[in-house]
């Protein structure tokens, strides 16, 4: 990535990695004062992470998925079905709001490929959800007991013939394909490549193919707006993203109930599968991160929280390959950032556990001053901010809960106000109350 990158610590590949972020070099701006908005914004972030002492002011990180297009008026449908809407839904919010980080629209989705793959892992707007509301997680057991070992043995021959197969219907098909591994050969060629030209197997392809070119039109018209974000003055909050090994073995894969009870039933299977998800992890958050320059990789943490394990499983089967992936994204000059979501408040003693890397934990419903009191001037930590309030507070009720969040958990000079969850709705005279209050009281 930089010259001499290999004989640089992890702290200062990930302050290289954030400095080039910063320098904003590539960016094609609006004008000079919009460079110097995204370099102090992006500086404030950086600073943020690194603990930096001579920080001026709490950088406003507001996390959002739908709320940009629902102030604007735009459906959880129309936001997902047409990308120049939702494009410049989150362009406006950006100019009227002025956070420091922008959210990413491509967190929305494209509409017309999740039609066409026939996907199971989401319901969506006008497909099991109403029109006007976002997106929701259809969490079945995509993965049976015995196929543990298949996913150990070959992840991606499991990801490929097993699980896609039944979470996007269109590619039924894929189930029956021959192991790719028959390609290596002549004499074996035939029946690999006889199973790819049944009549189902090429309408699986066709599928494919089809909603492949609908994401690659989606992301080129959503990728003007992106630009003109940055062009504006605003960096992104995250690069890249990925997920906790559990949680992906959770939720995607076997899903919570049958996983609950293999952590009592076939442990050593667990354990097994997670160790051999954290490279897939590793290299799917970086490489995003790669990608876009942007070094800070977006990790939400789903089954880690109080009260879901005991702490005893806790260290057994989640903060070990999680910390893993942290780590190996820290290798290469990235930033993981955990969104913490439910209440961490028993479990904040391991999250100091990676106080000798840049990393950042956004809380949900974990207590702040607690956070501040176990990780301050360890790691950078953030959020905290009920959504709530945002949703049916009254602007002064807002700004005095940001005054009390702020006191509570940014004295360290580590801290970045965030609303606790992924915004999907909001309200303006909250929201502007929340970051101006931000500005106001969170300079230092």
């Amino acid at each position: 990535m930089f010259e001499g990158f290999d004989k640089l610590s992890v702290i200062e590949r990930q302050d290289a990695f954030l400095d080039q972020w910063v320098s904003a070099e590539g960016i094609e701006f609006a004008g000079e004062e919009n460079r110097a908005a995204y370099k102090e914004r992006a500086g404030l972030v950086a600073s943020a992470l690194k603990i930096d002492q001579d920080i001026k002011r709490v950088p406003i990180m507001p996390l959002t998925t739908f709320a940009p297009t629902m102030l604007a008026g735009v459906s959880g449908r129309e936001a997902m079905y047409d990308p120049d809407k939702a494009g410049q839904a989150y362009l406006d919010f950006c100019n009227i709001y002025q956070p420091d980080t922008a959210g990413a629209a491509p967190m929305l989705g494209c509409g017309q490929a999740l039609d066409t793959l026939k996907y199971n892992l989401y319901k969506w707007p006008g497909n099991g959800v109403a029109e006007n509301l976002s997106y929701q997680f259809h969490e079945k057991e995509y993965m049976k007991a015995d196929e543990y070992d298949h996913l150990i043995s070959d992840p991606t021959d499991f990801w490929l013939r097993s699980w896609i197969p039944k979470t996007m219907g269109a590619l039924a098909p894929l189930a029956d394909m021959q192991p790719v591994y028959g390609s290596m050969e002549l004499p074996m060629l035939s029946s690999w490549l006889i199973s790819l030209g049944t009549p189902p197997m090429q309408e699986a392809l066709q599928a494919l193919l089809k909603a492949g070119k609908q994401y690659f039109d989606w992301i080129n018209a959503l990728g003007a707006y992106m630009a003109q974000i940055m062009a504006a003055g605003f960096p992104f909050g995250a690069g890249g993203a990925t997920k906790a090994p559990f949680d992906t073995l959770s939720d995607s894969f076997r899903g919570t109930t049958p996983l609950m009870m293999d952590m009592y039933r076939r442990p050593e299977k667990v354990l097994e599968a997670v160790e051999r998800l954290v490279p897939a992890m590793i290299k799917n958050g970086a490489d995003g991160a790669m990608a876009n320059g942007n070094p800070l990789v977006f990790i939400p943490l789903h089954k880690g929280a109080d009260g879901f394990m005991s702490d005893e499983q806790f260290e057994k089967f989640y903060w070990p390959t999680l910390k893993k992936v942290m780590y190996g994204l820290a290798e290469v000059g990235c930033v993981p950032c955990c969104f913490v979501e439910g209440g961490y408040n028993q479990r904040l003693q391991y999250l100091a556990d990676t106080a000798d890397i840049r990393s950042m934990y956004l809380f949900d419903r974990t207590d702040m001053a607690k956070a501040r009191e176990v990780l301050g001037g360890k790691v950078c930590i953030a959020g905290g901010f009920p959504i709530s309030l945002i949703l049916t507070g009254t602007p002064e009720q807002v700004r005095e809960e940001t005054k009390k969040l702020l006191d509570a958990a940014a004295g360290d000079k580590g801290y970045m106000l965030s609303i606790g969850c992924a915004m999907d709705e909001a309200k303006d005279a909250t929201l502007r109350a929340f970051i101006e209050a931000g500005k106001e009281y969170g300079k230092y």
